[in-house]
């Protein structure tokens, strides 16, 4: 980290990311629009939100805001990781973890920082805890737009009523939470230009498989016909609601969601494959160790980007139709996997999710 820090600290050598991040909190202060082009080789595409908690990576001297930019993103998703899995494994995953992390960092993204919010929303619902959880989607969608899709873990849990209004609250929180150092007619502004660049980048493919399908087919559709067959995959497992009792289920399904958010996003590029990856350490190190298993690991590892995690998520989404079948002898069969199987949740969490299938 101070390794990848000290070279992109070097003016002749830094990537244009955290200077466009820093310049933002500044352009936020001075009203001025955030995304507009200010000769520093891309431009700014997150919410004014995102902006704002720029704070305080832009006021410290360049070289550390960015150490400590990396000191949060790292930290975030070794905290995140610890959470949910046994410490043994929590270390293998960050093992296994390590060139995606070290790629995230040489171009100073949000990535890891965006999969560690969702990692954290899964583990605080998991536990009950509904406004962290709520809270930690809120701030990852100010971020990116595509971590709301994790308010799907409210399936797995009772009184969604009551989540939907967490969420709610937390979400106009996170929107307005600018309005600490900016007019009101100034965020309005800021939000109607933040509208304005996403509905532009919304024709781009990126490293998405729609992007795959582009290049390799010359497909030339839209892009929303192939993200609404990946959202069909992804939510068809769980219309089988007797699956939902499982903690692996559970688990496999973050690993799913972790993989499909990146695959299917027309934003998608080579840095946004550490949330991928994220997804499929997390499914691989529950798993019993099987070599076809660690072979998928592997090519997903190659820097194949959406060819690479195709093969994968598509074993992610068999496993989870076949959940029912496989649960019950696995964890008798598979001592080390059911080790990793159990999210760390209360009891009393147990007994709402159980109940919410309809469990006695």
């Amino acid at each position: 980290m101070v390794a990848v820090t000290a070279q992109r600290g070097n003016p002749l050598h830094y990537h244009p990311t955290f200077p466009i991040f820093r310049a933002s909190f500044r352009h936020l202060l001075n009203e001025e629009n955030l995304y507009a082009g200010y000769g520093l080789g891309d431009r700014f595409k997150y919410s004014p939100t995102a902006a704002l908690l720029f704070a305080p990576f832009a006021i410290p001297p360049f070289a550390l805001g960015l150490l400590l930019w990396n000191l949060v993103n790292v930290g975030a998703l070794v905290y995140a990781l610890d959470q949910l899995l046994p410490r043994r494994l929590a270390t293998f995953a960050l093992l296994l973890l390590l060139p995606e992390i070290h790629g995230a960092m040489q171009r100073s993204q949000s990535n890891s920082l965006v999969a560690a919010l969702i990692v954290l929303a899964f583990v605080a619902l998991e536990r009950g805890q509904q406004v962290r959880g709520y809270l930690a989607i809120a701030f990852g969608t100010a971020i990116k737009l595509f971590p709301v899709a994790a308010l799907a873990f409210a399936l797995f849990h009772p009184r969604r009523f009551r989540a939907a209004l967490i969420f709610l609250v937390c979400a106009c929180g996170v929107v307005l939470l600018p309005l600490l150092v900016t007019s009101p007619a100034a965020l309005i502004a800021q939000y109607g230009w933040w509208r304005a660049i996403e509905s532009t980048d919304a024709l781009a493919r990126g490293a998405s498989v729609m992007g795959l399908l582009h290049r390799s087919l010359g497909v030339d559709w839209p892009n929303w016909p192939v993200q609404l067959v990946g959202v069909a995959m992804l939510v068809t497992p769980l219309a089988r609601v007797q699956q939902w009792q499982f903690p692996r289920f559970r688990r496999e399904f973050l690993a799913s969601l972790l993989v499909f958010i990146v695959l299917f996003n027309h934003q998608a590029e080579r840095a946004s494959f550490v949330i991928a990856e994220v997804g499929v350490v997390i499914w691989f190190v529950s798993s019993p160790r099987e070599l076809w298993r660690l072979a998928l690991v592997l090519i997903s590892l190659t820097g194949l980007k959406s060819l690479g995690f195709l093969p994968v998520w598509a074993v992610m989404q068999h496993a989870l139709w076949t959940m029912d079948e496989r649960a019950g002898s696995l964890a008798e069969s598979h001592p080390h996997a059911r080790e990793g199987s159990e999210t760390r949740v209360s009891a009393s969490g147990r007994r709402e999710i159980a109940a919410t299938a309809g469990i006695t």
